[in-house]
């Protein structure tokens, strides 16, 4: 009866620890596309939608590429079989998460070679991302940022697809493979960058853990050596408590001479700009410019530290994440 009891309560404490983990565990519906270039454009076709939670995954299915798509069918079934997840706790909303598979040679069933030294790729895909409930939207040349210390995870099987296929493009067997992500890492050209996401190789499978969500391919190791850190801000003070929403304060003191503070709230991972706008909108100065975790910070700004003299009058400053800005007026009097 006693171990009858203790079965009990350990489903029971098992049960209520399921049900909690289903309540607050947020929501990724997510689909999955291969697109091709056209003449005129972009075709696309759907291989799969469906949802899970955070916590858990998707697996790629098989299926059968038809018509203008048939030509990729050893390309994507290097893919089938892997899994696509995202941890728990990396996300602060439920999220729309839009997978597609692209860069594809027009020509041939592969990819087309990507990055400044022209790399060969065995897999390539870019995720746009929609933030609820108020539809944020982050494409996939920027980058969505999960929550510090969490990650995206992909495992992909060593397959004899993807044997086959590394051998289709000239990848040996025998190098080390790895992900990293194609951003706009020297503001002058897309190339790769292997900060953020880390690459597991063993006899089975190759596993990456990725920071963000964006542009993501996977190659030899080379295409990792790149490190290159997002472009974090410095001379800004990060407060305490927990930001509940996007949010821009008007300055103070306002009017001021010759500083005043600026404070502003950041609820999720992004790249933040906060400029400063003349009446008539011409840009002055740029006071932050780079990514910030989430949280409540200030920046201070001064006249002082300007070469040239700044007239008395009304000035605009606008904060930029994630594509949504929020504007201000201050006054400068002297």
């Amino acid at each position: 009866m006693h171990i009858l009891k203790r079965f009990f309560s350990v489903f029971f404490t098992f049960f209520l620890a399921s049900l909690n983990f289903a309540q607050d565990s947020n929501n990724v519906s997510y689909s999955l596309f291969i697109e091709k270039s056209v003449t005129f454009g972009t075709l696309n076709t759907k291989i799969e939608e469906g949802s899970f939670k955070e916590g858990q995954s998707f697996t790629i299915p098989e299926a059968e590429l038809k018509n203008d798509f048939s030509i990729y069918q050893d390309l994507y079934n290097v893919l089938v079989g892997g899994r696509f997840g995202i941890e728990y706790g990396a996300l602060d909303n439920d999220i729309i998460m839009k997978i597609f598979i692209r860069n594809l040679n027009r020509d041939s069933g592969t990819y087309q070679n990507l990055g400044e030294n022209g790399d060969t790729l065995f897999t390539y895909f870019e995720v746009r991302i929609w933030e609820l409930p108020d539809s944020n939207f982050f494409p996939e040349d920027s980058s969505y940022y999960l929550n510090d210390g969490f990650h995206a995870t992909f495992s992909l099987p060593k397959s004899a697809e993807l044997l086959n296929y590394l051998d289709l493009v000239g990848i040996s067997q025998s190098d080390s493979l790895a992900f990293a992500f194609f951003e706009d890492v020297n503001k002058e050209s897309d190339d790769w960058n292997g900060y953020g996401i880390e690459t597991y190789e063993d006899a089975d499978s190759i596993v990456f853990k990725s920071i963000h969500l964006s542009r993501i391919g996977g190659g030899r190791k080379t295409i990792a050596e790149n490190i290159y850190a997002p472009n974090i801000v410095n001379d800004v003070k990060n407060q305490s408590g927990i930001p509940v929403d996007f949010k821009l304060e008007q300055n103070y003191p306002n009017p001021f001479n010759p500083s005043t503070k600026i404070s502003y709230s950041i609820k999720t991972p992004s790249h933040v700009k906060l400029k400063v706008y003349n009446i008539l909108g011409r840009e002055l100065f740029t006071l932050v410019d780079g990514y910030h975790q989430k949280g409540n910070f200030t920046v201070d700004f001064s006249t002082n530290n300007i070469s040239y003299d700044i007239p008395s009058g009304i000035y605009i400053y606008t904060l930029n994440s994630n594509n949504s800005i929020l504007t201000r007026k201050m006054i400068l009097l002297k």
